[in-house]
């Protein structure tokens, strides 16, 4: 009988397959989970990730976390979603994808409009992400969950001195060609709080030092409409509304113009796509297809889109847009008639993003 010689290597070798065998069984596990989820079999799916989450190996654990967060998010089970984006975080403290599955917490607090408990875990975010600047930071989380704080601020609390705060911290943080944006949101708080000359202060700033000539000309035109005497406001958007009807029954571009807002005037397609100028480029496109709509139609009511009032025109002479929209807001000064979109029947019948009318 010819004796085995177990050497040093095949022992290492024997050790290796021993160690990493459990590890492999639960990677194959979680393919074949995969391959359950593209074939639409979730519940199956499910009973195959749902005891892996007791692994102590952290990047099989990511793997399957992120597997249950996709199908509990989309099945609506957001607090069985939250529950595994947790029991990693609980794991695994303080490493770049325990953050990010934080914020992942956090945004559904937001998507269920639970604003405070939002705005606490972005905090919490800031608070405890490392400030080493060796700490890796693929996500760039701490500036989003800053700007998301900021813009709750605005957007949701309506607490402006508080956003003005955050956007300002922010500015400390962001690159340079971002600070523009920052900038303009600064000044649209001052705007909305009546501050017109703290306002005015800032999208001066922006023209002066922005390298951006979006960011430029779009402030140059808020300082235009902060500062100019505006031509035509109206104390309800129904008032409005039946002025710019009189002018499209009639044709009058001249009207319509008296009637358009000063300074930045919004156009677009199919609510996307937008661009800021002045009235005079948009009533070039006017004068072309005003005449030309012989067909006109227009709503006898106004449609809403988020805090805005729309003002729908059909049979529009533009053989590529046969729909109008006239874009209604309440500005500083009063309503005012500020923008135009562009649409179709044809992109309309693609697009979820339709309006709908006002109670």
């Amino acid at each position: 009988m010819i004796p085995i010689r177990i050497t040093g290597a095949f022992l290492v070798f024997i050790l290796w397959i021993f160690l990493l065998t459990p590890l492999s069984v639960a990677l194959e596990a979680i393919d074949r989970a995969e391959l359950l989820l593209e074939e639409g079999k979730n519940e199956e799916a499910i009973a195959i990730l749902e005891p892996l989450l007791q692994s102590n190996d952290e990047e099989e654990l990511a793997r399957v976390t992120e597997l249950l967060y996709r199908i509990y998010d989309e099945k609506g089970e957001d607090q069985k979603a939250i529950q595994a984006l947790e029991t990693y975080i609980q794991k695994f403290p303080g490493n770049p994808t325990s953050y990010l599955y934080l914020y992942w917490i956090a945004k559904f607090e937001e998507e269920r409009g639970h604003i405070d408990r939002y705005l606490e875990l972005l905090r919490r975010l800031i608070d405890t992400y490392p400030a080493d600047s060796d700490f890796e930071d693929p996500y760039e989380l701490r500036v989003q969950a800053q700007e998301d704080i900021a813009y709750a601020f605005q957007n949701y609390t309506r607490d402006y001195p508080q956003a003005i705060k955050a956007y300002q911290e922010l500015l400390n943080y962001i690159e340079e060609e971002e600070k523009p944006r920052i900038m303009m949101e600064i000044a649209l708080c001052y705007e909305k709080m009546k501050k017109l000359t703290e306002a005015t202060n800032e999208y001066q700033k922006v023209v002066q030092q922005s390298q951006d000539e979006f960011y430029r000309r779009w402030a140059q035109l808020r300082v235009q409409y902060l500062t100019e005497k505006p031509s035509t406001v109206e104390k309800s958007p129904e008032s409005l509304a039946q002025k710019l009807m009189r002018a499209l029954e009639k044709r009058d571009l001249k009207a319509l113009e008296q009637l358009a807002k000063r300074g930045d005037f919004w156009a677009g397609v199919n609510f996307s796509e937008f661009e800021i100028d002045e009235f005079q480029k948009a009533k070039e496109y006017l004068a072309q297809y005003l005449t030309s709509s012989p067909q006109l139609k227009v709503a006898k009511t106004l449609q809403k889109k988020n805090d805005e009032l729309l003002l729908r025109l059909e049979n529009w002479g533009d053989p590529n847009f046969n729909i109008l929209y006239f874009v209604l807001d309440q500005g500083i000064y009063g309503w005012e008639w500020k923008g135009i979109i562009l649409s179709s029947t044809a992109l309309e019948e693609l697009s979820e993003d339709i309006p709908h009318p006002t109670d």
